[in-house]
């Protein structure tokens, strides 16, 4: 059994289908299937479940294998990686992706760096706290900040400065500061909601929940860009981190502290232990410094 092969198993395992791993691996389902085959007789275990729809779901063994094979590609990859960061011919290419409450300190980190070492190529997402913790897992980024904590044994977490989150209303709205958790329920509130996980919207409501507070809960928005268009209209109040506030424009707006503030946001850096490529390592290193720079 070779890496191709395992490169091959995981491709399915992603998949959950010949047809589709056949697809990213850009090559004809059968020798692909026969490879699977080829697996199992030399394993002498069955690593996949059919069914009639052509799924295929992996049983306790392809679990095992799928948990070695990753380990097995990802230190080969590693290992090609430093050899050519050896002879300087490493990319000078980062990955980094980023919660929608941590996009602007992104996007003004990512800038900044850019403009310190313009030879340097940025992939850049953003996406839930589990679609990052899968992409850090699987290679795609090196790096991630978010708000949610990954319960990875496998990544370094260094926690960064604190978010509080303010109350966001238009420029004429007659409130006053510090806003008042019973206040906030009477106002028609438009929220911010993640797809999936959780984030700002849960903690809200929870808080409510516990002051047994009834919140007027007019709108759920699953865009900032739209939210703040909705409460610069207004439509009603929103609540959201001061840091989200920087990416756009507050001409029609004004934001309001929140008394005794329960929604206190604390961003994340996260990355994978062991190798970390040279291009990761520069910018974790230049990332602590200019946070220390920021506070």
């Amino acid at each position: 059994m070779d890496i191709r092969q395992m490169t091959y198993f995981i491709a399915i395992a992603e998949e959950g289908t010949i047809t589709k791993a056949a697809e990213r691996l850009h090559m004809a389902q059968p020798p692909l299937s026969r490879q699977v085959q080829g697996m199992e007789e030399e394993l002498g275990v069955t690593l996949f479940e059919r069914n009639k729809k052509k799924r295929m779901t992996l049983t306790p063994e392809g679990e095992l294998f799928l948990q070695r094979a990753r380990e097995v590609v990802n230190k080969m990859e590693d290992t090609v990686e430093e050899v050519k960061e050896f002879q300087n011919r490493g990319e000078r290419k980062l990955s980094v992706g980023a919660t929608i409450y941590s996009a602007a300190l992104l996007v003004k980190s990512v800038v900044s760096y850019k403009e310190k070492h313009p030879n340097f190529t940025f992939q850049v997402w953003e996406d839930e706290p589990t679609r990052l913790e899968e992409l850090l897992e699987n290679r795609k980024i090196d790096v991630a900040l978010t708000t949610t904590l990954f319960s990875n044994e496998n990544v370094i977490t260094k926690q960064l400065s604190e978010d509080p989150c303010v109350v966001v209303v238009p420029k004429n709205h007659p409130s006053t500061e510090p806003v008042s958790m019973e206040t906030l329920s009477s106002l028609p509130l438009v929220l911010l909601r993640t797809h999936y996980g959780k984030g700002i919207y849960d903690s809200i409501l929870a808080e409510f929940e516990r002051l047994n507070l009834h919140p007027t809960l007019f709108c759920e928005c699953h865009d900032s860009a739209t939210l703040l268009n909705l409460v610069s209209a207004g439509f009603g109040a929103t609540i959201l981190p001061c840091s989200m506030l920087s990416l756009h424009g507050l001409n029609d707006l004004k934001t309001l502290s929140i008394e005794n503030n329960p929604f206190i946001l604390t961003t994340s850096l996260i990355y994978r232990k062991g190798y970390v490529s040279k291009a990761a390592q520069e910018f974790i290193q230049w990332f602590e410094e200019f946070q220390d720079v920021q506070s």
